[in-house]
């Protein structure tokens, strides 16, 4: 197709992130105890590579950070959430 890649591949950064996060935990609480991180996660937020996490709210998900693009006009656009789609643009639908 000759598209351009305009992101990077996100893979590693999640990664770190995860250890990132126990790390924190870990490191608060000095536990190992699963009991003792979750709960102390549920409480605070974690600084990583990919911004700031938690694991409040439901699915202990904290802020959605995924967002949705699509290509439109030859450029790719955030259609969703709204909030960051660019004025008038929408989600178009196969």
């Amino acid at each position: 197709m000759g598209l351009p890649e305009t992101q990077i591949d996100n893979q590693a950064a999640i990664s770190i992130a995860a250890w990132q996060t126990l790390e924190a935990a870990i490191q608060s609480t000095k536990s190992l105890d699963d009991k003792v991180l979750a709960a102390w996660l549920k409480k605070n937020t974690v600084q990583t590579i990919i911004g700031n996490l938690r694991f409040d709210g439901v699915n202990n998900f904290g802020d959605d950070k995924t967002k949705l693009k699509q290509l439109q006009n030859g450029e790719w656009v955030i259609v969703w959430p709204a909030a960051f789609a660019k004025p008038g643009v929408k989600l178009l639908m196969p």
